[in-house]
């Protein structure tokens, strides 16, 4: 037993007010026991750990000084998780190896919130990585999830599992609201409408929201500012809700598509004009719907427009994200992409000079 556990319980009676007394007496124990801990006679009996820890707030651990351990342990962990998973985006790089440190993690840490959110994330990214999500065309015309198909998938029920515990311990902040997203997306593909819905209704309106919160709660430049964030960002998120809007209309009119997509970044380019503050994620989203708008207006067979939305996504890219440029071949929407037209795209020489503009930006 660590020989400075005296000493803490002595710190903690102290920094607290109480008296050997009353710490004995909230134990059922004699002063003399209290007093003989302090000095390092004896220690306490190991049923009482919980009830010391407890008496003054803290986790066992603590009481032992292994606290900053722990938590630099738990913090190297959930880093390295989650740089795995990125890693593992859209291709299974090392799934398994991943979702097997998380485990063990939970096993040497029980039930720590960060190490479950972390394998709760890897299991939602496993089940696209692995399997994909299906859609099919419902009697009307529109997309639907292949709902009997995503049930089958163990990691999603897994991971959908976790968010429901995670709910009732996480904190309010990102982590929750990250969670809280991924359950809702989780419980859609799995056909578990209302659960989705009842989430919804559980969230705040968009005027409670952290970007108008925090317009309310300033003055003078700092309120300033909280405008020109806020006014980006929710032109970021408009223009984003107005493509996916046109993508789930389903419709087989490429050419109006375009349409809707080019209105779309018109928006993005109505705010960027004013010179809004923290406008460079909204400027990289803009470039890369630029290739979805190449992609319509390829299918429309405007082989020219297409190039020309391409070159703009290029010079979107280059004025505010060099690897952002690097990567545009792949970020490409090959997803909706057949293998005929996608064969005709590559076999343009024009794609070609384009990839190689990507990836040496100096050529002209």
């Amino acid at each position: 037993m660590n020989i400075s556990l005296g000493a803490k319980i002595k710190e903690l009676r102290t920094e607290l007010k109480r008296t050997q007394t009353e710490l004995a007496e909230a134990l059922s124990i004699s002063p003399q026991a209290v007093s003989r801990w302090e000095v390092g006679v004896s220690y306490p009996d190991l049923d009482l750990l919980p009830s010391i820890a407890n008496y003054f707030g803290v986790t066992i651990d603590s009481l032992f000084g292994y606290d900053g351990e722990r938590s630099e342990k738990i913090n190297a962990l959930c880093e390295r998780l989650r740089k795995m998973n990125r890693e593992n985006n859209g291709e299974d790089v090392s799934m398994d190896e991943c979702i097997r440190l998380a485990r063990e993690g939970l096993i040497e840490f029980p039930g720590n919130k960060r190490i479950m959110l972390c394998l709760a994330d890897i299991l939602y990214n496993a089940g696209y990585v692995r399997h994909g999500e299906f859609h099919l065309t419902d009697e009307n015309g529109y997309e639907v999830f292949d709902v009997e198909r995503h049930k089958k998938y163990s990691e999603w029920q897994e991971a959908i599992s976790l968010y429901e515990k995670l709910l009732d311990v996480l904190e309010d902040g990102d982590d929750k609201y990250g969670a809280v997203k991924s359950l809702a997306t989780l419980y859609a593909v799995s056909g578990e409408n209302e659960k989705a819905a009842k989430l919804a209704e559980r969230a705040p309106a968009i005027t409670g929201c952290r970007e108008f919160l925090k317009i309310c709660g300033y003055t003078g430049i700092k309120r300033a500012e909280a405008y020109e964030e806020s006014v980006t960002e929710f032109a970021y998120r408009l223009v984003q809700l107005m493509i996916h809007c046109e993508i789930s209309r389903s419709t087989n009119d490429p050419i109006a598509t375009a349409k809707s997509v080019a209105s779309a970044i018109a928006v993005g380019d109505a705010v960027i004009s004013t010179g809004y503050r923290g406008d460079k994620k909204l400027r990289c989203f803009l470039a890369e719907n630029e290739m979805f708008l190449a992609d319509r207006l390829w299918q429309a067979n405007d082989d020219d427009g297409a190039f020309a939305a391409l070159d703009r996504a290029y010079e979107r890219a280059e004025a505010c994200d060099t690897d952002l440029l690097h990567q545009l071949p792949e970020l490409y929407p090959w997803f909706c992409v057949k293998e005929t037209r996608k064969e005709n795209i590559k076999n343009d020489p024009r794609w070609n000079d384009w990839v190689i503009r990507t990836e040496k930006p100096d050529i002209p």
